[in-house]
């Protein structure tokens, strides 16, 4: 392993696509396997994640991977598939969002003295309503979409709400992106109607997004699945990347070529295939292919399709973060940075 030094301008550059000393790497969330592997963990035991460890070891974990930023997860969620009604709607204890004051200043103690960023965790949303409603997840909210509409818009705002009056809590701190999820499409295309995509979901997320820009700070906004169903939201609401790019769903070079002028990308080495089957050496060379036809402008950051689940080895994750840190092409690559 070479990774080089860890550095918050290197991926907020990226993410204004200016030129960086080299392209970063970003993961916002890395499982078990990978965790406990290299904070030098035993194998065996109750699961952690970059999320769940505490943020001096998530700080650890970033510099070993040469990763610019530790994630601060700060959503909040109902309990999944319990709402099955209004009064379940009704009963539901809503935190207070000043407390998360206290698990962003834990992260921010922990970057003092690194060159290290914070990443403010949100969720959007339609994936918060449609985990909560039951019985069954997911499957539970298409019924309701049609059964009880007005249940899922007063679900729906209840977490803008939240979420909003969250970056309202928080928006004094000196934290450096957000990071806002919401996994409207599946592989096939969006989850819902092109209709209910614009009258339910885009609304309340432009609300999100733009509460989180009127902070100042950059957005990488996630979804799964195929993208091309909100890409032209995301760009009409200023929003400063997209992740994570799934191959299976997206074609990452033509989303260059349609939007890279106004999005960076971030992922699209393949979690499902050479991240978790192939060899350090296979994985090396999928990043420097991404490199060669993405990074020529800044505007692409090395991650996988995903996450860093458990299927992948631990030694493919190390070998795509070098890779990143070693291969700097001089068209990519041109900025300095100082400590």
């Amino acid at each position: 392993m070479n990774v080089q030094h860890s550095h918050i301008d290197r991926l907020l550059n990226a993410l204004q696509r200016k030129p960086v000393d080299r392209v970063p790497n970003f993961e916002i969330i890395v499982d078990n396997r990978s965790t406990r592997k290299l904070l030098g963990m035993p194998a065996e035991g109750s699961s952690v994640t970059s999320w769940t460890v505490a943020p001096q070891d998530a700080v650890r974990l970033a510099r070993m991977t040469g990763q610019d930023a530790i994630v601060c997860s700060l959503t909040w969620m109902a309990e999944e598939g319990s709402i099955e009604s209004r009064a379940d709607a009704d009963a539901i204890v809503i935190p207070d969002p000043v407390d998360a004051r206290g698990s962003m200043q834990a992260c921010l103690d922990a970057i003092q003295g690194t060159n290290l960023g914070v990443v403010a965790r949100l969720t959007g949303p339609l994936t918060l309503t449609y985990m909560a409603m039951g019985p069954v997840p997911i499957e539970s909210f298409m019924m309701w979409l049609y059964d009880d509409l007005e249940l899922v818009e007063h679900l729906m705002d209840m977490f803008v709400d939240y979420h909003l009056r969250l970056i309202d809590a928080i928006s004094d701190m000196p934290y450096h992106l957000y990071y806002i999820g919401d996994d409207v499409s599946s592989s096939t295309g969006p989850m819902i109607s092109p209709h209910h995509l614009a009258e339910l979901w885009a609304p309340r997320a432009r609300r999100l997004v733009q509460a989180a820009k009127a902070t100042g700070k950059p957005i990488i906004f996630h979804c799964c699945g195929m993208q091309a169903p909100i890409l032209p939201y995301l760009v009409k609401w200023g929003v400063n990347a997209v992740h994570p790019i799934q191959p299976v769903a997206n074609d990452i070079y033509r989303m260059k070529a349609d939007w890279g002028e106004h999005l960076t990308l971030i992922g699209n080495i393949d979690a499902a295939g050479v991240l978790t089957s192939g060899t350090p050496d296979e994985v090396r060379a999928e990043v420097r292919e991404h490199i060669d036809r993405l990074a020529n402008d800044g505007g692409y950051v090395v991650c996988s399709s995903h996450s860093i689940v458990d299927s992948i080895p631990p030694e493919n994750y190390l070998a795509m973060c070098d890779e990143a840190a070693r291969y700097t092409p001089n068209s990519a690559c041109t900025s300095e940075l100082t400590s």
